[in-house]
């Protein structure tokens, strides 16, 4: 039987006659059961491959899918990168300061933080035009970052915007900072036509608020703006406190009302910081003492009686009457004891021979 059923599935009913030489009931049911098997058995492989033929379809939809996917991504990511970087220095944007502050914020980290605003912008773009001012920024960028990695190989260098950058370095010394930034623009230039410059505040966190760190830096950086291409760590004495919501106090005339540079008020109104070295404060009192010494030849000796009386009248008698000469004295006189009162005060707070203690 098996060797009939062979035999008819490799040569056929015909070959299988002729093997067998005679036709058996076996053979015929055999021929009948291959018959009715075999066309389902041909549906069943086409229905197989037609499922493998969708598989595969599918399976490269699925990888040009996933390409595009992956090619997106990649899209995004550099789109991102992008939008955090300054297109001028290649330095990340303010918002990578504000995620590097929220992150020393939430692990309670130490961190310095310096201010740095160019000194010289605007006549470098009055000279060369805005293409040596971008260069000039680029040139103060350049040197920040060699300081700031110098100190820490993580830390944040930034342009915050403008001609305005700022440097967040865990774990530092404010101290060290401020040496590491002397020191970077103290080297000489290259291939700068101007050399870089810039005032710079920098200030200390201890984990507690990071943000309120950067605004004594900012309020430090000022002072460091009025004194001249400074850079100079916080100190609250000299630099003020800044409010707890990191604004700083209106004492620059900047602050005052716009096109006010003269305010006349009754209120008294905070003293002015003068930021000098000791001799160019001993040369300030000098100079107020000649022209102390100038008014006083002018004024000669002081009035007496009821001509002294009358040296708190604005008015000026011009005729040549002894009562007018007296008023007229009164004038270089008065403006003779400001200039001493003066002189007197920084010289005394300088430890100058002659000021009142």
């Amino acid at each position: 039987m098996l060797v009939v059923i062979s035999s008819i599935v490799t040569a056929g009913p015909a070959g299988a006659f002729a093997a067998t030489g005679r036709l058996t009931a076996a053979a015929v049911a055999a021929v009948i059961a291959i018959a009715v098997a075999l066309p389902g058995a041909v549906t069943l492989v086409r229905l197989a491959r037609h499922q493998q033929d969708r598989w595969c379809i599918e399976y490269e939809r699925l990888g040009a899918s996933l390409a595009d996917a992956t090619d997106r991504e990649n899209s995004l990511r550099r789109e991102l990168v992008a939008a955090l970087t300054d297109p001028l220095t290649g330095l990340p944007t303010r918002a990578v300061v504000e995620r590097a502050l929220a992150t020393a914020a939430e692990q309670r980290a130490p961190v310095a933080v310096a201010v740095a605003d160019a000194d010289g912008l605007h006549q470098v773009n009055d000279d060369g035009g805005h293409a040596a001012g971008d260069r000039y920024l680029t040139a103060i960028a350049d040197r920040l970052t060699t300081a700031a990695t110098t100190v820490r190989a993580d830390a944040v260098v930034a342009r915050a915007g403008g001609d305005e950058f700022v440097i967040v370095a865990p774990h530092t010394d404010p101290a060290v900072l401020s040496d590491a930034i002397r020191g970077a623009f103290a080297a000489p230039a290259a291939d700068e036509p101007v050399p870089p410059q810039a005032s710079v505040g920098v200030a200390a966190s201890d984990g507690s608020d990071p943000r309120y760190a950067l605004a004594q830096a900012d309020a430090a950086m000022y002072t460091a703006k009025r004194a001249g291409n400074q850079t100079l760590v916080y100190e609250p004495d000299r630099d003020g406190t800044p409010r707890a919501d990191g604004t700083r106090a209106q004492v620059r005339r900047r602050d005052l009302k716009p096109g006010r540079d003269i305010v006349l008020t009754d209120r008294s109104l905070p003293p002015v910081r003068i930021l000098c070295t000791g001799a160019d404060a001993a040369a300030i009192v000098n100079a107020l003492r000649i022209a102390h010494e100038r008014w006083a030849a002018i004024a000669g000796p002081a009035p007496t009686g009821s001509s002294a009386a009358d040296a708190a009248d604005q008015t000026i008698d011009v005729t040549p009457t002894a009562a007018g000469i007296d008023r007229i004295r009164a004038v270089p006189q008065a403006e003779m004891a400001t200039y001493a009162a003066l002189a007197d005060a920084i010289a005394a707070a300088l430890d100058m021979p002659g000021g009142k203690s």
